[in-house]
């Protein structure tokens, strides 16, 4: 994946940048598993000398500190363990020292980067120059991932993502065109997760831009992919499809039965709901926010208050905030100052 913008991405952004491009969210349904359908207790569990699928991997310290690297990762995100991210990283740079060819290993170690600065408020301590290198070096891990594994058509989402982020802030229309390109490639890969990516490239985009509505959009056709048809853009209650729910194949990103996103569920919904009420269609958002209840798990989710919240207020007073002129009222489409962890969390905030 050949973009402009290497010198860029080298380089660091300011904070303030970084924060309003990251806290809008992105899909990690999928991320960088070792093999596509391998959930993190099965990698926790895999002898050294296996891979997830079960064929031969040469044994000895690298695979050792392969499967060390990703365990530890899959412990501090499921685990909601901000604090503790710069032990995955640790973990992971040990990995990559042993297996520098791995895709895996710098797909997850770009998502360390991605959680970090987009949930920067998490951290008693930010320092600015760690937080504004973040981002570039998340895409740079990606576009290197993406590289030594064509095949995983989870990662030319994210690197699109990143693409529009860092196009967006260097004034690059060229590399802003080119992730949407990416962006647009990946959801014809794999909609059902892709569309999630897409719309946190433009989910921050104004009320009635072309961005904004394609984000919105993205999201519809990712619930449209899951449902097997187009769902009821009025009436939008799932009730009727959640038969459909499956820990297993492509289709597992749908549902809180995936194990890498055990709420990405609640997630999808919380997201689209903002989204409709950003759009000023109030009613039904309503119902969106209510199928998050639908998830087998909703009860056991770390951000069930905030979504009871939203769904307990005034829904039209909420939208009234995007009309007015002051865009620094405008509340989060997603959960407030988080990126990552209400999709992937098991636990309280660490």
């Amino acid at each position: 994946m050949k973009t402009r913008g290497h010198a860029l991405r080298r380089a660091m952004i300011p904070l303030s940048l970084a924060l309003a491009v990251l806290t809008t969210g992105a899909a990690y349904g999928g991320l960088a598993s070792p093999r596509r359908g391998a959930d993190a207790e099965a990698v926790a569990a895999i002898p050294v000398g296996t891979t997830p699928d079960g064929s031969s991997q040469s044994c000895g310290p690298a695979a050792a500190a392969r499967a060390a690297a990703i365990e530890t990762f899959w412990r501090v995100f499921h685990d909601n363990d901000y604090t503790h991210i710069e032990d995955a990283q640790a973990a992971l740079q040990r990995g990559l020292a042993a297996n520098p060819d791995d895709g895996t290993l710098h797909a997850l170690l770009a998502a360390t980067h991605w959680w970090h600065v987009g949930e920067s408020a998490r951290d008693p301590s930010p320092d600015p120059q760690v937080l504004s290198r973040d981002l570039p070096t998340a895409l740079q891990l990606v576009e290197e991932a993406v590289k030594l594994d064509p095949d995983d058509d989870h990662l030319p989402g994210f690197a699109g993502t990143l693409m529009v982020h860092l196009g967006r802030f260097a004034q690059d229309a060229i590399l802003v065109a080119n992730g949407d390109r990416t962006l647009a490639y990946s959801v014809y890969q794999f909609p059902e997760f892709n569309n999630f990516n897409r719309w946190a490239a433009h989910n921050a985009d104004p009320k009635g831009s072309d961005g904004f509505r394609l984000a919105l959009d993205s999201l519809w056709q990712a619930v449209d992919a899951c449902a097997g048809e187009t769902v009821d853009r009025h009436d939008p209650d799932l009730t009727r499809y959640m038969h459909l729910r499956t820990a297993v194949g492509r289709k597992k990103v749908c549902w809180d039965e995936n194990p890498l996103a055990p709420h990405g569920f609640e997630g999808l919904m919380a997201s689209l709901g903002n989204g409709l009420v950003k759009a000023g269609d109030v009613d039904a958002a309503r119902i969106v926010y209510r199928n998050a209840r639908l998830a087998a798990h909703y009860q056991d989710w770390p951000y069930r208050a905030d979504l009871e919240s939203i769904l307990g207020s005034d829904l039209r007073a909420r939208a009234a905030l995007y009309d007015d002129a002051d865009p620094s009222n405008d509340p989060p489409v997603t959960v407030r100052g988080r990126s990552c962890a209400y999709c992937h969390a098991t636990g309280p905030e660490r």
